[in-house]
């Protein structure tokens, strides 16, 4: 902060917006290095276990107790959903601008219900398939009408409480809140 910020002998604030800038690229590249070396960390520990759920499965199957249903493929279907989530909150990092109303881990939090609510259709949609017969009008059960409502409520609520909140009070933001963007703002009003 003490070579951002200079006091005048008067009191006035100075910003060395120049430094100030360098020090935003430079976070910037750090981040962006670190969220890919996350990402990488989070695909290699999913390979390797989807690797050995493989390899016992495919030992187990030739005997009695392993049998021939592939269940390794739920396992994989999750580290497709992981992996996939993990991108969806890395996404308005990525893309998308700083706002003061409305801030982008809402986003992150709207796209990782939509994928919860993919993922359970799917999942109903695969199973109901296996396990009631076309023929048997009774078989069927909503389940996933129970996920996507909580989970509407919990995006309304999410979603629309922070912003309301930005919006009426102004106190909530992902820009920054620090003390150096502060006088930063307040040294280009004056």
């Amino acid at each position: 902060m003490a070579s951002f910020v200079k006091y005048g002998a008067d009191g006035q604030v100075f910003v060395d917006h120049e430094a100030l800038r360098r020090a935003e690229a430079e976070q910037k590249v750090k981040c962006a290095r670190y969220l890919r070396f996350a990402f990488a960390a989070h695909i290699v520990v999913l390979i390797l276990i989807n690797v050995v759920v493989w390899a016992i499965w495919f030992i187990l199957r030739s005997s009695q107790k392993g049998g021939t249903y592939q269940w390794p493929l739920w396992v994989t279907l999750g580290s497709v959903v992981l992996i996939v989530a993990h991108l969806l909150s890395m996404l308005p990092y990525a893309i998308c601008q700083p706002s003061h109303m409305c801030p982008r881990w809402i986003w992150v939090i709207l796209l990782n219900i939509a994928l919860v609510n993919i993922v359970c259709w799917g999942v109903y949609a695969t199973a109901e398939q296996q396990a009631c017969p076309i023929e048997n009008p009774h078989c069927e059960y909503l389940w996933p009408v129970w996920v996507s409502g909580a989970t509407l409520l919990g995006g309304v609520v999410v979603s629309l409480l922070p912003c309301l909140i930005g919006a009426i009070f102004g106190i909530h933001d992902d820009v920054g809140d620090s003390e150096v963007e502060g006088m930063m703002y307040q040294s280009e009003s004056d």
